[in-house]
């Protein structure tokens, strides 16, 4: 008879230990080059955690451990977007990177689970959430920040025109959308 309890009390064992020793090993990297972690380091109290039940979910079996690393992937790419934002200081991203955050983080847990199980259809849908999330980032991005401006560089819609560009393109999907149900609604 085999001991699976064991063995999974192994592996959450393991994943957490690491977990601190990457913990450690941030910690000393900081009081060693003096920099203050609190400031520019914060959002690796998020990527840890995230690494973590990252781990976690690799570890662990059945959908419990397809959840976590999904969960993990999520928080981890969470603090990666929040550590590129502290960097640069431009916070005012998050009108699109959660794409990045939602679609790319939870299909990159996907898709490690599948490929780590050798489960090719979570591999699979994996990798569309990551191609899905990337899209919606680049199209997103290109939207606030050439279109809107968001940047603060100004955009399409800055300026007395722009006022209205924005009104006009939204009744015009609006129209198109509701063009489209009532020619489907008419046919037999």
């Amino acid at each position: 008879m085999e001991d699976t309890g064991g063995r999974r009390r192994l592996g959450w064992e393991t994943a957490l230990g690491g977990l601190l020793v990457l913990l450690g090993i941030v910690v000393l990297f900081g009081q060693v080059v003096e920099v203050d972690l609190g400031r520019v380091g914060w959002p690796f109290f998020v990527i840890v955690p995230g690494l973590g039940l990252l781990g976690l979910g690799l570890a662990a079996a059945g959908k419990l451990g397809e959840v976590l690393a999904m969960v993990g992937g999520v928080v981890t790419m969470a603090g990666v977007v929040l550590g590129v934002q502290n960097t640069t200081d431009r916070f005012e991203t998050w009108a699109y990177a959660w794409a990045l955050v939602v679609l790319v983080g939870a299909g990159t847990g996907r898709w490690l689970v599948g490929v780590i199980r050798g489960r090719a259809e979570l591999a699979a849908s994996g990798g569309w959430l990551i191609a899905a999330g990337l899209v919606a980032f680049v199209v997103l991005a290109v939207f606030f920040e050439v279109v809107v401006g968001i940047g603060g560089r100004g955009g399409a819609l800055s300026g007395a025109a722009g006022r209205y560009i924005l009104a006009a393109l939204l009744i015009v999907a609006g129209l198109v959308l509701l063009g489209r149900r009532l020619l489907a609604a008419g046919r037999p």
